[in-house]
């Protein structure tokens, strides 16, 4: 009862904070950043460093008090932690941060990460020394082996985390726009961060994260049949109880990701020919079906 009452303090301080001032405040230009006036979103993304202290614990915060609401976390752990943020990253790579924020409110409207990792240097794909990725971990899988070339390192593989959209959002065209400004945000990094991230992987299920990120191009190597499990001591265990279980995917960054971006872009700020969402999500497919398997560019050739 204790931890229910804190989880639901936690989740109503979080409701209550505005970032209004972020895109202001962000130090340095950013990786990407969206505005949208139809939609009344802008999405910034950047590196760990660029993000103020206050602002960084206010998104993990966020990440920490909708992952409550959904009971993936255990709020038992959290309230024996007394956290109020999920821990702060202390990595030998910079993490990114996409955010969605409401321009009305400065609420938090969505956010994505993706997570460096761990590897103090950077290690083959292949080697039996790196560290498994979270991912990795829960359905004891590798991920990256199959990725495997000369001059391609797992400070160059980056872990999806979080995908979210506020649960407290009406379902409306603000809404619909969310996801789409966290895949543009993450795009756009993507494009400016060049080889430095090669290949992404994660775990999410069929009809959220996985299709979008097929929308937007990534050919994913999604392996089925997998018992993810975290030991019961694990504040994230709970994520791994659910009916529908998430899917771990990897996949390369794809070459030709800023058509992607196009598409999705010049709808979000109103410049596109294309009438509804439907059209926008059509013309992905259509461009997806016509170029068939694409080459690996972690590979440097065809496709596995």
């Amino acid at each position: 009862m204790t931890a229910r009452r804190y989880a639901r303090d936690i989740i109503r301080l979080h409701d209550r904070l505005s970032y209004r001032r972020l895109p202001q405040e962000l130090r340095g230009d950013p990786l990407s950043l969206v505005e949208d006036p139809v939609g009344a979103l802008i999405t910034v993304t950047g590196r760990d460093s660029q993000f103020p202290s206050r602002y960084l614990k206010g998104m993990l915060g966020f990440r920490l008090a909708q992952y409550l609401r959904l009971d993936w976390i255990s709020a038992d752990a959290v309230h024996r932690a007394a956290a109020f943020h999920e821990p702060l990253p202390h990595s030998p790579v910079e993490n990114i941060h996409t955010v969605t924020l409401c321009v009305r409110t400065g609420k938090i409207r969505g956010y994505v990460g993706l997570a460096c990792s761990a590897d103090p240097e950077s290690l083959p794909l292949d080697s039996a020394c790196r560290t498994p990725f979270p991912t990795e971990a829960a359905h004891r899988i590798d991920l990256l082996a199959r990725y495997a070339r000369p001059g391609l390192g797992t400070h160059q593989a980056f872990e999806f985390k979080r995908f979210l959209r506020d649960q407290t959002m009406p379902r409306d065209e603000q809404h619909a726009r969310v996801p789409w400004h966290l895949m543009l945000g993450i795009g756009e990094a993507l494009l400016a961060l060049g080889d430095g991230v090669r290949v992404v992987l994660g775990d999410a299920k069929e009809h959220v994260a996985l299709r979008h990120l097929r929308l937007v191009g990534f050919d994913l190597h999604v392996v089925e049949g997998t018992s993810p499990y975290l030991c019961p001591s694990d504040p994230m265990a709970p994520i791994y109880r659910q009916t529908v279980v998430a899917k771990p995917f990897a996949a390369p960054v794809p070459a030709d990701i800023g058509w992607y971006r196009d598409v999705v872009r010049s709808y979000l700020d109103g410049t596109s020919d294309l009438a509804s969402w439907q059209a926008v999500i059509t013309t992905l497919a259509a461009r997806r079906t016509s170029t068939g398997q694409r080459p690996d560019p972690a590979r440097g050739g065809a496709g596995t």
